[in-house]
């Protein structure tokens, strides 16, 4: 009996655990995460320090390696790596992840000791912002992930960011943790337990009047229209013949599909098409402004314009200079209807290991091995610019859009998405691979953290990704039209050479699908085309693009003087004793 009695606060981490990545997308269960702390805040009952340390480390582990689980088989696939030294790679993480967990506890514990009149439901949330926030991480992520398709939760981010959301759900089960103690103690509750039941309240009930407000004011501006071009082509791994050249035939086949969609009434207009990222396969000279062209009686496969004329927002390869000092940008281009270059974006947050290698230049020893192993040493982009089609025919006239490009996980920065904001754009766009992830949970969980940026800016994200989940994001974080993702399909025809196989495409049509504005192929790629009326929003001016971070600051800064202030105190007074101790016996 006195085991369990011993292991039940370990039990009540661990389920705390399990709660945070059982809401976790893409699962169903996202209310969860409004109660996922409780278990966790009745085992820290009386812990000492050391203790809450602990019980928040394992809710960590549990939570992280449980939110997680792709990570193993994304290093075996293309790392190349055994499995074991992936699970070992996968086992540090998560332990090193975890610690997230552990630092809030360890926070919230240490504030309890020596400031007990600040109650739970205020030293939680002020703990947790500050822990996400200032925690380095390679792909940041928050506790609000699991509400990234819950609308209502998030309208509060056009503050605050994630991190207000995630302060609302762990004050959410702070609450009810003191209303349950107060119950199970038969004792009236704390009167100060009004104030957080009373933010709750406020803050969701303005949350549900700002969606209408937001969506009223979305009738009376310009819309354009967008298709987006998913393939649902896998990653180049060199062993099929013409990879490249059949991935770029189905973006041309899918792009006169879409505009033959257009011609027929199917679409009501498309003002734009869009690519993902690494969609196009070919290197491509950044002095190079216009499209290629077939030479007399050849095919030239480097051709991005094939049958199709709409103005195409593309990711690209390109390369400035040659050889081995040639710098490589991973880049958005964005082209007219006579396949002019009307701008680029390079990619500025490079992923490490995948897109650059640091201290590269000091290690050539181990490049034969980086390029084995498909590791490439890009170059970053140094500023932000956004890409603008002039006169661009809208439902309210011809007018100059903005597009504001982000390229793969720059979407899930609170940061970048300000400083991408603060650029004038009057529609985001983002453009990603995760052909690296298959049909796995990851690809929810980069629109789930995505979903945010355009809450934050009040701006609509035309969000393209090769194998899904490609959406559009409204300003007020709802999804329109939507491709799942998929697992690419391998391809039958793979080998086949590139004129034969653009004949066999000519054959296909796109068909409607269940959901509205989604049109797919039922041969391989099986790809689709994804359609909607984007709205051109002016550009934004809220408080999180204004001021940025302000919460997550003032989070921190209270945290540290809470945690630091008090000790310190204790400390000199301690030492003073000591040298007036010392002074008398002298």
């Amino acid at each position: 009996m006195q085991r369990m009695k011993r292991a039940l606060p370990w039990i009540a981490a661990v389920t705390s655990g399990v709660m945070w990545f059982g809401s976790c997308p893409p699962s169903p269960f996202w209310p969860m995460a409004w109660v996922a702390m409780l278990p966790l805040l009745w085992a820290l009952r009386g812990a000492d320090g050391k203790r809450a340390f602990q019980l928040g480390w394992l809710t960590g582990i549990v939570a992280t390696g449980g939110g997680f689980p792709w990570i193993p088989d994304l290093i075996v696939r293309f790392g190349g790596l055994p499995a074991a030294v992936a699970w070992l790679v996968f086992g540090l993480y998560t332990l090193y992840q975890g610690l997230i967990f552990a630092f809030i506890t360890s926070g919230v514990n240490h504030l309890e000791k020596y400031w007990p009149r600040v109650p739970l439901w205020a030293s939680l949330p002020v703990v947790t912002v500050a822990v996400e926030f200032a925690f380095p991480l390679v792909f940041p992520w928050y506790l609000a992930i699991t509400q990234g398709f819950v609308p209502t939760a998030i309208q509060i981010a056009e503050f605050t960011g994630p991190t207000g959301v995630s302060a609302l759900l762990v004050m959410s089960a702070a609450l009810a943790f003191e209303l349950l103690g107060a119950l199970a103690r038969r004792t009236r509750p704390a009167w100060h337990l009004a104030v957080p039941a009373g933010l709750l309240v406020l803050v969701l009930g303005w949350s549900a009047w700002r969606i209408r407000d937001v969506r009223d004011s979305l009738k009376d501006v310009p819309h354009v229209g967008v298709a987006m071009i998913q393939p649902n082509i896998g990653i180049d791994d060199g062993r099929v013949r013409f990879f490249g050249e059949h991935q770029v035939a189905v973006h041309q086949h899918l792009s006169v599909e879409a505009e033959r969609l257009a011609s027929s009434g199917q679409l009501p207009r498309l003002d734009l098409l869009v690519w993902s990222e690494s969609s196009y396969p070919y290197p491509m000279r950044r002095d190079r402004l216009e499209d290629y062209e077939d030479p007399p009686g050849r095919v030239d496969f480097r051709r991005i314009r094939r049958g199709f004329s709409t103005p195409l927002l593309m990711g690209a390869t390109t390369v400035d200079g040659d050889g081995e000092d040639a710098k490589v940008y991973n880049s958005a281009q964005l082209l007219d209807r006579d396949g002019r270059v009307l701008g680029r974006y390079d990619k500025n947050w490079l992923l490490m290991f995948g897109e650059y290698i640091p201290f590269y230049d000091y290690i050539p020893f181990l490049h034969d091995f980086f390029r084995a192993h498909r590791m490439s040493n890009m170059t970053r982009g140094t500023r932000f610019s956004p890409l603008t089609l002039p006169g661009t025919s809208t439902t309210k006239g011809p007018r100059d859009v903005r597009l504001g490009p982000l390229i793969c996980y720059e979407d899930i920065l609170p940061d970048f998405g300000r400083r991408a904001a603060a650029g004038k754009p009057n529609i985001l766009v983002n453009i990603t691979n995760d052909a690296w992830f298959g049909a796995s949970q990851e690809p929810w969980q980069h629109l789930s953290l995505a979903v945010f940026r355009s809450v934050e800016a009040r701006l609509p994200m035309v969000r393209n990704v090769n194998i899904g989940v490609s959406t559009f994001i409204s300003p007020t974080g709802e999804l329109g039209p939507t491709a799942r993702a998929q697992d690419p399909p391998s391809n039958p025809q793979g080998g086949l050479h590139p004129v034969r196989f653009m004949e066999y495409l000519q054959g296909q049509r796109v068909r409607p699908m269940d959901t509205p504005g989604l049109f797919c192929l039922d041969e391989w790629p099986q790809g689709c085309i994804v359609a909607a009326q984007v709205p051109v929003m002016e550009p934004s001016s809220t408080f999180f693009v204004r001021f940025g971070n302000v919460f997550a600051w003032a989070c921190l800064l209270l945290a540290a003087a809470g945690i630091g202030f008090r000790p310190a105190r204790e400390r000199l007074r301690r030492i003073r004793d000591r040298l007036r101790k010392g002074t008398d016996h002298a």
